[in-house]
């Protein structure tokens, strides 16, 4: 009996030395050293330094992790030493991703595919259809479906956005021409303005603007269509996307349990639920909104086809983007089809008619059916977050900022809003945590 007390007192006092080990403070290295070793410690830092001046050209980020971790390790009861060994961690992580970011986009892009495609695999799942048939079948429905774009549809929509180019420019002149001859230069010369230096200082102030604005725009097009084309003609990305799909559809849950096995085990229940819910709301959105997308695009291209608007199917898959950006695509596609279908052949007014009343029919049918049918009320964002989040998305990132504003700002807000419950404590916590901490 006597020695079991001795054995919990030792233990105790082992765990209680372990706890204030944990949190020693930095100036009780100093105070446990002699003046020659803090003289000696002092001189080796300077060398240290020294060294690394003199080796400067060949140092790499793999050293620095390594020399901090070498040096830090033993010191790893003080506080100061792990957070300074966890932060040394987290920037190598961000440079190493930033580095090998070209090489991770196949993986990246295979992973979004296999996301999007798991429920489908699930449901053949469901019907007892093995895993690897059905990502099969889907992987050589996509493929055919990319090479069907590539071949038929890509072509066709580029000669048409060379189309939109000369119509943007006929437009410009037309417009300069008609402006010029127009009754408000006539009256702006019965008040004494001058008519040559109005002309002159729109010839070098606003046109140059306006080119250069255009000039800009129709460059970042050029090179957002050169870099597509580039990356659409490397072959080995090509094969490699298909394969990775395949795997990751394959193999899904086993990722997603090795994902889980990451966390610690009295974690692994919270990590689980907030994943359920974040599958749930992102997966919901991102399915939904580009089914919703895909429809938009083919209904407006068939029905600017019957119409006789010009250029259907470039602003049928431009109205497929942009419907994926809520409030600015729609008044981007309503004014670049507004402007089309002026251009277009008699009867020009009917044309314009049919074109935004079709648009915002169209939008109405969105919001008011296909949206809460297919998408559901998982984000229900308040407007002016919707609006607010995407214009600092798109500072930041551009248009791809645009895509990925909504769903990430509901991420977001999902974690949150579930630190906020379980800080007020209405989220029960595991009972296997209870366990432990028992």
């Amino acid at each position: 009996m006597a020695q079991s007390r001795t054995r919990k007192n030792t233990s105790q006092t082992k765990s209680a030395y372990r706890d204030a080990a944990q949190d020693m403070r930095w100036d009780s290295v100093f105070s446990s050293l002699g003046r020659i070793e803090i003289v000696l410690l002092i001189g080796g830092v300077l060398l240290l330094l020294v060294l690394i001046y003199t080796i400067h050209t060949i140092l790499s980020p793999f050293l620095a992790l390594g020399s901090i971790l070498f040096i830090l390790f033993p010191l790893r009861r003080y506080v100061l030493a792990r957070n300074l060994m966890w932060l040394a961690i987290i920037l190598f992580a961000l440079w190493f991703l930033d580095s090998v970011s070209t090489i991770l986009v196949p993986f990246i892009v295979s992973m979004i595919f296999a996301y999007m495609l798991n429920p489908v695999v699930d449901l053949f799942q469901s019907w007892k259809i093995p895993r690897w048939v059905s990502s099969l079948i889907l992987i050589l429905l996509f493929i055919s479906g990319i090479t069907l774009i590539l071949f038929f549809v890509l072509p066709i929509a580029l000669s048409q956005f060379e189309g939109v180019l000369d119509l943007l420019s006929k437009l410009t002149n037309q417009y300069q021409s008609s402006f010029w001859n127009s009754n408000l230069i006539k009256i702006l010369e019965r008040y004494g303005i001058s008519v040559n230096e109005l002309r002159s200082a729109f010839a070098n102030q606003l046109t140059p603007r306006f080119e250069d604005i255009l000039k800009t725009l129709i460059k970042a097009l050029g090179s957002l269509m050169s870099s597509i084309s580039g990356f659409i003609t490397q072959i080995f990305y090509i094969i490699l996307v298909p394969f990775l799909t395949f795997y990751f559809l394959a193999d899904f849950p086993k990722i997603n349990h090795r994902l889980l096995m990451l966390f610690p085990r009295r974690n692994r229940d919270h990590v689980e639920d907030f994943l359920t819910r974040a599958d749930d709301l992102i997966g919901h959105y991102l399915r939904g909104a580009l089914l919703v997308a895909l429809l938009q695009g083919f209904i407006i291209s068939v029905v600017f086809s019957i119409v006789g608007i010009k250029y259907a199917l470039l602003l049928g898959l431009l109205a497929c983007l942009f419907d994926l950006v809520p409030y600015f695509g729609l008044i981007a596609i309503m004014g670049l089809s507004a402007v089309i279908a002026l251009f277009s052949e008699p009867p020009v007014l009917t044309k314009l008619a049919i074109a935004l009343v079709s648009i915002a029919i169209l939008h109405m049918g969105e919001v008011t059916f296909l949206s809460p049918k297919i998408i559901g009320s998982k984000v229900g964002m308040h407007p002016l977050l919707i609006i607010l989040s995407l214009l600092v998305f798109m500072y930041f990132l551009g248009f791809v900022g645009l895509l990925i504003a909504v769903p990430t700002t509901a991420l977001m807000i999902l974690f949150v809003r579930d630190w906020e419950a379980r800080r007020r404590g209405e989220i029960p916590l595991p009972k296997e945590s209870f366990k432990e901490d028992l």
